[in-house]
């Protein structure tokens, strides 16, 4: 088994580069549908995030010296990319539905401290905790529980600890 290196580094939402022992990539777009470019050219992957499943396709020619394209190509090159960033961004748009009309709702946490279970129960696994002041969305409510999340962390506190106000 050889050696392998691979780091994905978040530049902003949706665009990130990527280094390995073959070299620098640029990847944009979300998880289920992306465009890579780099020293082999430019690729377009479509898939089912989480499922292993996946289908991909150059988007230019390459050849062996790492070139990406010739100069009459440039403008083919072009539209190709486009249409792949157009294919990327509808694709994502149907695979995670239309979050524009979401509002998200946020809650201050009023207890000293307060644990974060598995599921809406006293009696669930505790997975983490949140303390006084800290600022959570709030995803749904149930039978006096909220399922919550911070961008770290995500379960269910009792309602009765949350505040639509700043403490």
């Amino acid at each position: 088994m050889g050696f392998k290196f691979r780091k994905r580094i978040k530049i902003a939402p949706g665009i990130n580069i990527n280094l390995s022992k073959s070299g620098i990539s640029t990847s944009i777009g979300k998880p289920g549908a992306t465009i890579n470019i780099g020293k082999k050219g430019v690729k377009a992957t479509v898939g089912i995030p989480g499922s292993g499943f996946s289908y991909s396709q150059n988007l230019s020619k390459s050849s062996s010296q790492g070139q990406v394209s010739s100069p009459k190509n440039t403008g083919s090159l072009f539209i190709k990319i486009l249409v792949g960033i157009g294919i990327i961004f509808m694709l994502s748009a149907l695979l995670n539905g239309n979050d524009s009309d979401v509002e998200l709702v946020y809650k201050t946490v009023t207890a000293k401290s307060l644990r974060v279970r598995s599921e809406p129960s006293a009696e669930a696994n505790i997975v983490n905790q949140v303390i006084r002041g800290d600022r959570v969305i709030v995803e749904s409510n149930q039978n006096g529980w909220s399922l919550v999340s911070d961008g770290k962390i995500k379960g269910w506190v009792a309602s009765k600890y949350l505040t639509d106000g700043t403490l």
